[in-house]
């Protein structure tokens, strides 16, 4: 039997242990604080985290803003209104909460790669669905949360998953590595573009 043949249709509440979301709210934010408050604009469309322009929630909000659930590593972290289809990993001992309009789910490792699962969310078939399940409102479009646990993961064998997560997420590191080498290059450039020009620069 194929990997093709053996690929099944699995709904996300059978590989996830539960869906979750943040208040429907939002609290003080500052700079520094106890915890990264991850809204959507923490969420990148490529999907990383911004934790450079990061808010931040203060200690005394950190209880209520987690009362629902605590963010842990290999969970991911998407955003279900205004702007859809981002989605994020939460990396380990980051410490943080969801915000106003994102929730998580939390994959199984027994049942699922969860790193091949956070890149299915990129796939044509995860977006066509998503798409599908969209509520215009008045203002902005929502997936339904009610409805996210019996979206349904088209899964391959285990081994499949871990070898298409390990290929993709090296493709990732490669694109974050070339990201900030193009960074480095640019600042060097403005450093030394002022002093070629005026001469400084020459011998």
């Amino acid at each position: 039997m194929t990997s093709k043949e053996r690929v099944r249709s699995v709904s996300i509440s059978s590989l996830c242990r539960g869906v979750y979301d943040g208040p429907h709210a939002t609290p003080k934010l500052f700079d520094e604080g106890k915890a990264v408050f991850l809204g959507i604009r923490e969420i990148s469309d490529d999907g990383h985290l911004n934790l450079a322009t990061a808010r931040w929630v203060a200690e005394a909000d950190y209880e209520r803003w987690t009362r629902r659930v605590v963010p842990c590593e290999n969970d991911i972290v998407f955003t279900y209104e205004a702007t859809l289809h981002r989605y994020a990993r939460i990396p380990k001992d980051l410490v943080c909460c969801l915000g106003r309009r994102t929730a998580l789910i939390r994959p199984d490792p027994g049942k699922v790669n969860p790193e091949f699962l956070y890149h299915y969310m990129f796939s044509p078939a995860w977006r066509s669905q998503v798409e599908a399940n969209v509520i215009s409102g008045a203002t902005v479009d929502r997936i339904p949360l009610i409805k996210f646990p019996d979206f349904v993961v088209r899964l391959p064998p285990r081994e499949a998953q871990d070898r298409i997560a390990a290929t993709l997420t090296a493709y990732d590191s490669l694109i974050i590595n070339i990201s900030l080498q193009r960074e480095r290059l640019c600042r060097a450039k403005a450093l030394m573009l002022p002093r070629l020009i005026d001469g400084s620069g020459r011998r």
